[in-house]
């Protein structure tokens, strides 16, 4: 073959081959209402099967981009691709002053090693001197509690799925991570749900506030899988103080 057409054979070659890369990259970038860059390790249900991984599928619905999670639907809030993290709210709960909280509210004990999203970020360091999350407590009493960590919610207690709330003497309050030497004797607590991670204990003054702040969404991070994946090869990873991933020594490497 002579050399310009051999060189011309390798310039389409090459084109081709650019091209294709352009095409990938511009598909597997999508968009579902407010949620604007939708891209790897995340795809939406429908992208082609070469874009991003399937254990970070999303859902578009009704322009609101949708995270399944432990069989129970997440709004997705804001992605941010920088620090690896994902804020994301219960689709169940709304502005309502009263929105429900169920059985099924997510807590960080649902999440393992293994899962593709973490509440905390690593198991070796906390998320820069912070943990992504509070917990918010329902606390099931059978009498009035006059504290100041007790946020009042009996207002409420109609909207709120309790295996066991048939008393209408009974009070039901909130309290922001709370531990067993906040828990009083006369109360129970029934269920957990993560609000963000800076929400001060003691500001909120009404469950309103608390509703707020459960509206607004929560932390998860993949930040983990991400170090995982990109050093599988090597002995250890972490990140540095502007989120980048450094790897350790390979496996197997002589010293």
């Amino acid at each position: 073959m002579p050399k310009d057409q051999l060189l011309l054979l390798l310039f389409l070659l090459l084109l081709h081959q650019s091209f294709s890369i352009a095409l990938e990259n511009n598909q597997c970038t999508s968009s579902c209402g407010d949620i604007k860059n939708i891209s790897s390790p995340f795809r939406l249900r429908g992208d082609p099967e070469f874009c991003g991984d399937p254990h970070y599928e999303l859902v578009c619905l009704n322009k609101r981009t949708i995270l399944n999670l432990y069989s129970s639907k997440y709004y997705v809030q804001y992605i941010d691709y920088t620090n690896y993290t994902i804020r994301v709210a219960d689709v169940g709960m709304t502005e309502d002053n009263c929105s429900p909280l169920s059985l099924r509210s997510l807590s960080c004990r649902n999440f393992s090693e293994h899962d593709p999203y973490s509440c905390t970020g690593s198991d070796l360091y906390e998320f820069y001197g912070r943990e992504l999350y509070k917990t918010i407590s329902i606390a099931n009493c059978t009498k009035a509690v006059a504290s100041r960590f007790y946020i009042d919610a009996s207002s409420c207690h109609d909207r709120i799925e309790f295996s066991n709330f048939s008393s209408t003497r009974r009070r039901l309050y909130s309290l922001i991570d709370a531990n067993a030497s906040n828990v009083e004797t006369a109360c129970t607590i029934e269920l957990l749900a993560m609000i963000p991670w800076w929400a001060d204990g003691d500001s909120p003054h009404s469950y309103a506030q608390i509703q707020d702040l459960i509206v607004f969404g929560f932390e998860l991070s993949w930040l983990p899988m991400a170090g995982k994946m990109q050093c599988k090869h090597h002995f250890w990873w972490r990140i540095s103080g502007k989120y980048q991933i450094w790897c350790g020594p390979k496996k197997g490497k002589i010293f």
